[in-house]
């Protein structure tokens, strides 16, 4: 459902109440005595669509002989006996009409075709491909291109219009004074007139209305004298605005007053809101309408839950179960964070770690053992590692730590820190105790990498070089 504001439900109420004023007005000034009735639009006339007609069918038949493979040939070859045969054909054809083949660049007439006008307006066919001269004559071109798409020429089709002038003549008018006239473009803005109807004199006093004959170079013309003012309309518009004003001013004030005072109200609920947002509540907002007290309580208590689930939420969501540190979603913020400020310039370093020999312990002493071993290495983690290092359990024995803004040859010098600073042993369950040992594979962030995951596959590469090298060291792979 589309929003609204008050002033705007006040504008729309203005308006249909204004439009109420004039509707009766309009029924007022409908009961008294009408003038005659003004001319109805010039509509298309029948001439346009039967030349239109002419220039399409033309253009389809220009267009039909072009693509004849026996066309093709002609322009091809230019043999005389081929072009004189296809010459022959197109004339039993088309006995209304001129058909001749010219070819491309040096614009020469194909053998059996003979020559005439056409040649002349081919030199610009303008944009629609159609000419024509003061004769009435309609001239179309359509080019011949081969297999290739290169062009070889020109088919020519030139038609006669004998009934142009009877069609010209039967051209209705609006009214008497209408002047009309048969339009051709010329070089330029330029126009030729071939035929003129009625009183040339309304040409003075109003702009033509221009028809388009589509597919030729002609247009028709018509001028139409302009409506005469109805003196009598002018006191009835008169009254509607007077009317129309007064109401406008009413209701508006009224709104605008009643918009003021919701304003004021509704930027404390806003204000709540922003509080909420950042996770906060004042201990008081004053509201001074009483349609707003009740909401804001109901609000202000939804606030307090909210916000304390939301702690709680948050905390849980990032947090692994087992391990009690960071999970993969939040390693996965983390790393996208960490990997847009590498624009800035800063560098940051991860280390993905396994825990050596942490099936043979599921296997030997049970699940309860390895969930122990997880805890027990998660918890050893957060003890050696700084408060600003990120320690995420990426899913099984995985592990892996973000250095922030710590470059690579830093970050080994903390995995190596934390090699040995890490127990030599924990207690998994009573009597069973676990040497507690791991294998790194440490990367750097590089701004030359398309992802943040890029880095995250070197680390995981070289840690599987110190799987196979025996276990309980680090290695390193450095961005290419």
């Amino acid at each position: 459902m589309p929003h609204t504001s008050i002033l705007r439900f006040g504008v729309t109420l203005v308006a249909a109440l204004v439009l109420l004023i004039g509707l009766v007005t309009a029924a007022i000034f409908a009961s008294r005595p009408q003038g005659q009735p003004v001319a109805e639009e010039f509509d298309r006339p029948v001439m346009a669509a039967q030349i239109e007609f002419l220039a399409d069918a033309m253009r389809r038949n220009a267009e039909r002989i072009a693509a004849h493979p026996q066309t093709l040939a002609c322009f091809a070859s230019g043999a005389a006996d081929e072009c004189q045969a296809q010459a022959a054909n197109l004339y039993a054809l088309n006995q209304d009409a001129t058909v001749l083949f010219v070819t491309d660049g040096q614009r020469q007439l194909l053998p059996g075709f003979l020559p005439g006008e056409t040649r002349r307006l081919l030199a610009d066919p303008g944009p629609s491909g159609a000419t024509a001269t003061a004769t009435f004559n309609l001239s179309v071109s359509h080019p011949v291109m081969d297999a290739a798409g290169r062009r070889l020429g020109f088919v020519i089709i030139e038609q006669s219009v004998p009934q142009l002038q009877r069609l010209f003549d039967t051209l209705p008018l609006p009214d008497a004074a209408a002047y009309a006239e048969l339009q051709q473009a010329q070089a330029g803005d330029a126009t030729m007139v071939l035929m003129r109807r009625g009183n040339q004199a309304v040409r003075r006093n109003a702009p033509p209305t221009l028809i388009a004959l589509a597919g030729t170079p002609w247009q028709i013309a018509v001028w139409r004298p302009p409506s005469p003012a109805v003196e009598s309309v002018a006191p009835y518009v008169l009254g509607w605005l007077v009317a129309s004003l007064l109401v406008a001013v009413l209701v508006l004030g009224v709104l605008l007053s009643l918009r003021n005072r919701v304003s004021d109200n509704l930027r404390v609920l806003v204000k709540l809101t922003n509080d909420l947002r950042q996770q906060r509540l004042r201990a008081d907002y004053p509201v001074t309408l009483a349609e707003f007290r009740a909401p804001l309580d109901t609000m202000l208590k939804l606030g307090k839950v909210m916000l304390g689930r939301q702690k709680e939420v948050t905390t849980q969501a990032r947090l692994d179960h087992l391990s009690q540190v960071n999970n993969r979603r939040a390693f996965d913020e983390k790393q996208k964070e960490l990997f847009a400020s590498l624009k800035d310039g800063w560098a940051h370093s991860l280390l993905i770690l396994d825990i050596d020999n942490f099936k043979q312990v599921n296997d030997t002493f049970g699940h309860e053992a390895g969930d122990q071993l997880i805890i027990k290495f998660g918890h050893a983690l957060k003890t050696c590692l700084r408060n600003s290092d990120f320690i995420a359990r990426l899913g099984g024995d995985e592990f892996c730590v973000l250095f922030p803004y710590t470059p690579l040859d830093r970050a080994q010098e903390l995995a190596e820190r934390l090699r040995t600073n890490m127990p030599e042993s924990v207690e998994l369950i009573p009597g069973v105790t676990q040497k507690l040992s791991w294998s790194g594979g440490l990367s750097e962030y590089s701004r030359d990498d398309h992802g943040e995951n890029e880095a995250l596959a070197r680390a995981d590469a070289a840690l599987l070089e110190a799987k196979r090298s025996g276990r309980n060291a680090t290695r390193v792979r450095a961005a290419a």
